[in-house]
């Protein structure tokens, strides 16, 4: 195991997962209530499979606190706090280390606007990277956490924030929908914004909510399938991710309208994929993280569903309910 999964499974380990939110979903039509035909299917991460939102993001200034003690609880994880003093005496050291970290990510996303990139995604850990050469000038000294080399030591630490900062675990059900829809005989990948933290907690994640039956994100998803943001520096809705997929199903020789899309937002998610031909189905079991935007009426998916218990029964790989019955008794 990785120096960063380790460190972040005896984090994970630390901290139960909060399981108290009650999910409100809301109601958002859709074309039919089931699939045929379908040989991939793919899905977005965050908001989709899994569960971001605490119940303080609802108030900004409850959110701002919240982030804040994210940075305070990585200064200390970290031993920051001398070398973030020094460097703004006067200062709270983690409303210090907060200013360093969202003026580093605006600036670079002025950067990728300078270059006309347009939705531009960062990789996060250079933020970091950026932040702990700036402590390192005051004196700072990543060795002495022994956590590697320089750059799983940064990986850590941004592991570590964005694990103070959100909630976590999947949706309830979405591991046994998983399983059922790879077992009736679909691919499975993932199309997402995402950061390299998104793949360590998907992991962990699954081993969670499969009780140890599924350790690692690749027992269940196609590797040949899988397209984040933090990969390519662009994020959706931009079409890049969505040629890259489709690259990938050529290799199958699977069409897009074989294909579907399984998100929690009309813009970035549905949307675009519907645009390039695929079938779609909207996650509208949480009301924080469903987002219709101004295209209520406007988009209308194929699919609408509310649990991940129910997903499974509504697509299938067969084109008829005949070609499944000929199938099973090959």
């Amino acid at each position: 195991m990785s120096i960063v999964a380790e460190f972040a499974r005896t984090l994970h380990e630390s901290v139960p997962i909060q399981t108290g939110r009650t999910l409100a979903p809301i109601e958002y039509p859709s074309r039919t209530v089931r699939l045929s035909g379908i040989r991939v299917v793919v899905f977005d991460m965050y908001g989709t499979l899994m569960n971001y939102w605490r119940p303080e993001f609802g108030s900004a200034q409850a959110k701002q606190d919240v982030l804040l003690s994210a940075f305070r609880r990585t200064i200390a994880k970290f031993g920051m706090e001398e070398f973030l003093v020094r460097m703004n005496p006067g200062e709270p050291a983690e409303k210090t280390l907060s200013d360093l970290y969202h003026g580093l990510i605006a600036l670079k996303h002025e950067q990728a606007a300078g270059k006309k990139i347009e939705f531009p995604e960062i990789k996060i850990e250079s933020v970091w990277e950026a932040i702990v050469l700036m402590l390192k000038r005051r004196g700072y000294d990543p060795a002495r956490m022994a956590l590697g080399a320089q750059g799983d030591f940064v990986k850590c630490v941004a592991y570590c924030y964005n694990f103070f900062s959100f909630a976590r675990g999947l949706y309830p059900g979405v591991y046994g929908a998983l399983a059922r829809l790879q077992a009736g005989n679909l691919r499975l990948g993932i199309v997402s914004n995402a950061q390299f933290y998104t793949l360590v907690d998907l992991s962990l994640f699954l081993r969670d909510q499969s009780k140890g039956e599924c350790d690692d994100y690749i027992r269940v998803f196609d590797p040949n399938l899988m397209f984040f943001s933090f990969e390519y520096g662009v994020a959706k809705p931009h079409p890049l991710l969505f040629r890259k997929l489709f690259d990938a199903l050529y290799e199958y020789h699977v069409l897009p309208s074989q294909t579907l899309f399984v998100g929690n937002d009309l813009v970035t998610d549905l949307r675009p994929a519907q645009e390039a031909g695929m079938k779609t189905a909207f996650f509208t079991g949480d009301d924080r993280s469903a987002f219709v935007h101004d295209l209520s009426g406007k988009v209308v998916p194929d699919l609408s569903f509310s649990s991940w218990d129910d997903l499974a029964s509504r697509v299938t790989f067969y084109s008829s309910e005949g070609e499944k019955e000929t199938k099973g008794m090959e």
